[in-house]
């Protein structure tokens, strides 16, 4: 009896920490949202987001082809938090080279920048030449977990890109 009473014990308690972590990363991401929001009610107010939540924003008009899937690009960029502190940068020497994958390929463990799907899918409305930024909430960047020494989970954050390089690439199988 003294282990069934034991057991118990260990279940509710255990229970009760793994639903408190659930109910703190509710209650993070519901205080993400408001920010979110907030912040887009401020700074772009009537602007609507695509499909999968990414606020686009066009500054310059590329040339030739829309990139597509499959596409290898070098790009430069530059990530904010919305609170406008710059957290990551390519530079202005080194671009970034990566191939566009459509957005539900990437994993959510992905943790380097080429990873964010909201820059794959950002890069299919760009053309070379082109320069836009992009907004977006955690779940089309670092997610909940953020990359330790970088950026903290459940962040928006703000991108900005410019196409330096484009190869056609083949596209992917289906």
């Amino acid at each position: 009896m003294k282990y069934v009473i034991t057991i118990i014990a260990i279940v509710l308690i255990g229970t009760s920490f793994f639903s408190c972590k659930e109910n703190s990363f509710e209650k993070q991401r519901q205080n993400e949202l408001e920010m979110f929001n907030e912040y887009m009610r401020a700074h772009h107010a009537g602007k609507d987001p695509r499909p999968s939540g990414l606020f686009y924003f066009p500054l310059e008009e590329g040339t030739g082809d829309s990139i597509k899937i499959g596409d290898r690009v070098q790009i430069f960029y530059d990530i904010w938090r919305l609170d406008s502190v710059r957290i990551e940068s390519s530079g202005s020497y080194e671009p970034l080279e990566l191939i566009v994958q459509h957005p539900s390929q990437l994993t959510s463990s992905a943790r380097a920048v080429s990873g964010l799907r909201a820059l794959h899918e950002a890069l299919t409305y760009m053309k070379k030449g082109s320069k836009s930024f992009f907004i977006f909430d955690s779940s089309l960047g670092f997610g909940q977990n953020g990359v330790p020494g970088l950026v903290g989970g459940f962040t928006p954050l703000r991108m900005e890109v410019r196409i330096d390089k484009v190869y056609p690439g083949q596209p992917p199988a289906e």
